[in-house]
């Protein structure tokens, strides 16, 4: 197993994929019969050999609980910290799992993110050492899906800027929200709320500390993702995996 923890925020309530979400979390809707808060943890499981995961609740927390439990059934060690302030912005629920860090890096993953043949193994062949966080990035045209995410610039795999939600496109890079974070991230992050920021959203973050100077990378994503915000993504979600699992020619789980 990698020395690298595992960070799922999962606190939000969907608002956008209502009204499914209004009885099922967003994360636990079933996408060919498999959630994707399960498929995430499979993802750092098989391909990134993470033991360990922090998973952040607040919306139906008790429904993730109940579902994951310890994390045994997946061969994993699974802990919950809950997030009362998700007024707070997003990289509250990833400063929330600073305890349980000892001083490994950590690979943080949004709930609502599916990938499908992803090359997330490759991550562990990049030496994490000289850099703050490493951001997956993929080439993609569609500049509205950009504008829903954020967008990227680079000077080779060197990230120079991130831009949450931009109103302009200027490349073809779409940025996808997992990250892996070194622990010195955390005590940043922790000191820009102690400084009494009231809220703060993790890119617009990250984008902050690259204009400072530190080390930010890029790492390319080869194979499909989608953002699960609303009905219809998680409808093609869905089509995706179901087409993948027959070309294998395997049985639903």
């Amino acid at each position: 197993m990698t020395n690298m923890i595992g960070i799922i925020p999962a606190a939000g309530s969907g608002v956008r994929a209502r009204p499914y979400s209004y009885e099922v979390h967003k994360g636990l809707f079933a996408i060919d019969g498999k959630s994707n808060i399960a498929r995430i943890i499979e993802t750092m499981r098989d391909d990134l050999g993470i033991s360990e995961i922090v998973i952040i609740v607040g919306y139906m927390a008790d429904a993730i609980r109940d579902t994951f439990g310890s994390g045994q059934e997946m061969d994993v060690s699974i802990s919950y910290v809950e997030n009362q302030h998700l007024d707070r912005g997003w990289a509250w629920s990833v400063l929330l799992a600073k305890p349980a860090l000892a001083g490994r890096n950590a690979c943080v993953m949004l709930a609502d993110e599916f990938y499908q043949g992803a090359n997330f193994k490759d991550l562990l062949e990049i030496s994490n050492l000289d850099r703050l966080a490493t951001v997956l990035v993929k080439r993609n045209s569609d500049s509205e899906l950009i504008k829903r995410n954020f967008s990227v610039e680079m000077d080779g795999t060197r990230i120079i800027r991130l831009v949450e939600n931009p109103t302009v496109v200027m490349n073809d890079i779409l940025g996808m929200a997992t990250f892996i974070v070194a622990p010195a991230l955390f005590t940043l992050l922790e000191t820009a709320y102690g400084d009494s920021r009231p809220s703060i959203e993790f890119v617009n973050f990250l984008d902050e500390l690259i204009r400072e100077g530190h080390s930010v990378h890029s790492f390319e994503m080869q194979g499909q993702y989608i953002n699960l915000n609303d009905v219809s993504s998680l409808e093609a979600a869905n089509d995706l995996a179901i087409r993948a699992r027959l070309e294998k020619g395997t049985s639903p789980n």
